[in-house]
């Protein structure tokens, strides 16, 4: 599978920001359940503009460091502190620190990859005994299921992007926690509506404005594009968003 998000677009800032407003809340609650405090070692795989990375960063304190990666981690040029680092990697092929970590996160990782098992090794591999991991991804429902307020380019996007990741993955991530051989598994979804004029309306927009030129290949019109993202402004506008499965698990002490 590629990613077909790249960080490198014009419009990369902006989507990931977007992402990171609406998602980062329960992702910061999530992970300070896990018992995050100073003196941890923690790893974020796939760090996109940084902001949970800085945030483990602060609560780790000056005893404890932050190692962010990303394939393109240009969007984290802001991002400093003192005890975390930056670095570019790529968790299907590039080695990580053996038995190093507290915690490892990963969010809208795995559905972009064509192994995720291995990279769920990986991260698995990279915990202290006793370490945990903590990943989250989307379940897409597809086309048709119960949602009749798809447009056009809603439809287009998601004929591009499920070649391009698995948008069933999301749901699966407790039992492939349990294959990667992690104790005290649990998971929990969040389902919400996207309403015109609101956060996940503004992260349609984006999406649709980041893919617009393969969107347009595939034989939408211009006309039917703008009229598509414009409606995503009108407050009556209201769809079922996909379901962001947020999963946990300890490596055996």
């Amino acid at each position: 599978m590629t990613y077909i998000f790249e960080n490198a677009a014009p419009q990369a800032g902006m989507r990931l920001g977007v992402l990171a407003d609406i998602f980062d809340e329960t992702t910061r609650q999530c992970l300070a359940a896990r018992g995050v405090q100073d003196g941890w070692r923690c790893l974020e795989v796939g760090g996109g503009t940084g902001t949970i990375a800085a945030w483990l960063a602060s609560r780790v304190g000056p005893t404890g460091s932050v190692l962010v990666t990303d394939i393109d981690p240009q969007l984290m040029s802001t991002v400093s502190a003192k005890n975390l680092e930056i670095r570019h990697h790529d968790i299907e092929s590039d080695p990580l620190p053996a038995d190093a970590f507290d915690l490892v996160h990963a969010r809208l990782v795995l559905s972009h990859l064509a192994r995720p098992d291995l990279a769920l090794f990986r991260m698995v591999s990279a915990l202290k005994p006793g370490g945990w991991l903590v990943v989250e991804d989307f379940e897409v429902p597809p086309p048709g299921d119960g949602d009749d307020a798809l447009s056009a380019t809603a439809l287009a996007m998601r004929g591009l992007t499920s070649a391009a990741s698995d948008h069933r993955l999301g749901r699966t991530l407790a039992r492939r926690l349990v294959h990667a051989g992690l104790e005290d598994v649990e998971i929990e979804g969040r389902a919400r509506l996207v309403r015109g004029a609101t956060l996940g309306a503004r992260l349609m927009q984006a999406n649709f404005e980041q893919l617009r030129p393969r969107l347009l290949a595939t034989g939408l019109s211009a006309e039917q594009f703008a009229a598509d993202h414009a409606e995503l402004d009108d407050p009556r506008f209201e769809m079922r968003a996909p379901t962001m499965w947020t999963a946990w698990g300890r490596r055996a002490a």
